[in-house]
């Protein structure tokens, strides 16, 4: 398995000399990332399979723009950014698609509920899930990273001090403050939710 010095010894042989290292074994390094940029994805869109298209878009993105990596050591960071990015396109995108359907009715045939009540429970956990990731993305980006990491992708303290680049206890204050944050936020979000229906 190679490691992350491996890994950047790699991306600077291919910023110098381009056809020093195989785009297989570009492939190879990177993908180590996969895993955490579908979490990252998900925690924007709510959706496993977009989740997965998104990251595999981003990587595939990072190849054709290894050019524009300007720290290779940050090679974590700006895939994150590129797959942030990558997956606000797509929710803006799905959200112009739903506002399209709602005005032309299309979604007005669709049942609210089975008998067994699974699509209004799938309705439900859809919306808390969408609720949580609104939430989450309108944290500063410093927070936002931090809850990704810790929450999505499982990292302990000290790997996210490593990945962040900054001291154990700046990740925990930040981490903290950021847990305050998303709960005010989510309150909001639900209360407005509530005064919402009908």
């Amino acid at each position: 398995m190679p490691t992350t010095a491996m890994m950047i010894e790699a991306l600077l042989e291919m910023r110098t000399d381009p056809g020093g290292v195989s785009p297989e074994h570009f492939w190879q390094l990177v993908e180590r990332f996969r895993a955490g940029l579908v979490n990252q994805a998900f925690a924007i869109l709510g959706n496993q399979a977009d989740a997965e298209d998104v990251a595999q878009e981003s990587l595939c993105q990072a190849f054709q723009d290894l050019h524009s990596l300007a720290d290779p050591k940050r090679l974590g960071v700006w895939l994150r950014q590129i797959n942030r990015c990558n997956a606000l396109d797509l929710q803006r995108k799905r959200a112009r698609e739903k506002l399209r359907a709602a005005g032309s009715g299309a979604d007005l045939a669709a049942p609210e509920t089975t008998p067994t009540g699974t699509n209004l429970d799938d309705a439900r956990r859809r919306t808390n899930v969408e609720l949580v990731a609104r939430a989450v993305d309108a944290l500063p980006e410093p927070f936002r990273e931090a809850v990704v990491l810790r929450y999505w992708e499982k990292r302990s303290y000290e790997e996210m001090a490593e990945v962040l680049g900054v001291p154990l206890g700046t990740v925990k204050s930040r981490l903290a403050r950021a847990d305050r944050m998303l709960v005010s936020k989510l309150r909001r979000l639900w209360a407005e939710r509530e005064g919402a229906k009908p």
